[in-house]
Order: C-alpha cells, then structure tokens, then sequence
C-alpha cells in the first residue's frame, strides 16, 4: 500500500504539476498579452497625452483669447465712448469758434466801414475847411495887396496931413485923372 499511495501520490503530484504548468503558461501568456498592451499603451500614450494636451491649449488659447478680447472689447468701447465724445466736444467747440470768427468780421466789416466813413467826412471836411479858408485868406491877401499897393503909393507920393487932413504937393504937369479930370498925381517925395 505504501506503493500504491506513492503512485497515486505521485500521479497526484504529476497532476498538478501538470496544472501547475498549465496554469503557469497561461499566466505566462496573461502576463505577454499584458505586456504586448502595456507596450502598445507606452507607444500609444504619448500620442493620447500630446492629443489631450493640444485640446487644453486650444480650449485654454480660446478662454484666453475670449477674456482678453472681453477685457480690450470694454477697454475699445470705453475709450470708443470716450473719443465719440471728445468729438462731440471738439465740434460743437469748433462751431462756436466758426461762430465769433464769423461775429468778428462782421463787426470788423462793420467797423471798416465806420472807418472809412468817419476818414471820408473828415477828409470831406477838412476839404470844404480848407478851400473856404483858402477863398477867405485869398479874398483877405487881396484886400490887404491893394491896400498895401495904395500904402505903397502913398509912401512914394508927397503927401503929409494938414490940420487932421490930407495935403499932396501935385504936380500941375501931369495928366488929368477921372471922370471931369479933377485927379491929379502927387510928386514923389524927394
């Protein structure tokens, strides 16, 4: 009995054994088919983690473009108000500029005219002025060239005053003066 137990012993061990390599193969086989896998993920993952990694920086490129655009829009439209604004300022400021320059020349216009018109009367004046003091002191020479022509005469003549009157010592061979011969002329003084 000894032997019989040994044999079924060992069959039993042969048996498991066998299972023991049977078992072992297929572990053996599990572990290369995890192994062929584990590989191709290897190769696979960074492909996968670029892929994934691309996605998140276009998402994050987009996030950041989307925010910077949201911020420079409202900076844009803020300073876009603003400018509308500062032009709106700038025009109406330029109208009302437009509006006295075009204020001062009519009141320069009219001054101008002022100007001339006060010249010309003055001018006019100063003509009319002139010419009838010029007649005046013309008319006054005048007068006093044929009194100074008479004085001229009668400082030349031989006259003197009588008793408040005037004597001549005339010359009894001269012509005859007037209307009934009755002027004679007076010698000059000697």
């Amino acid at each position: 009995m000894d032997t019989d137990r040994i044999t079924d012993l060992v069959a039993s061990v042969s048996a498991l054994m066998e299972r023991f390599e049977r078992r072992t193969q297929q572990i053996e086989g599990s572990l290369q088919a995890a192994h062929r896998q584990l590989q191709e993920l290897s190769q696979q993952l960074p492909n996968t983690v670029r892929r994934a990694a691309d996605t998140e920086m276009q998402h994050l490129r987009g996030s950041i473009a989307s925010a910077v655009d949201a911020g420079i829009g409202q900076s844009v439209s803020t300073y876009q108000a603003r400018l509308e604004t500062s032009g709106q300022d700038l025009r109406q400021a330029s109208q009302a500029l437009a509006a006295q320059i075009h204020a001062a020349r009519a009141l320069y216009r009219h001054l101008l005219w002022k100007v001339v018109g006060v010249c010309l009367a003055s001018l006019t004046l100063i003509v009319l002025g002139g010419s009838w003091l010029s007649r005046h002191y013309y008319d006054e020479i005048r007068h006093y060239q044929l009194s100074a022509q008479l004085l001229k005469a009668y400082d030349a003549a031989d006259v003197t005053q009588c008793d408040g009157r005037l004597c001549a010592n005339i010359d009894p061979t001269g012509d005859t003066f007037g209307e009934d011969d009755q002027y004679r002329p007076v010698r000059d003084r000697r």
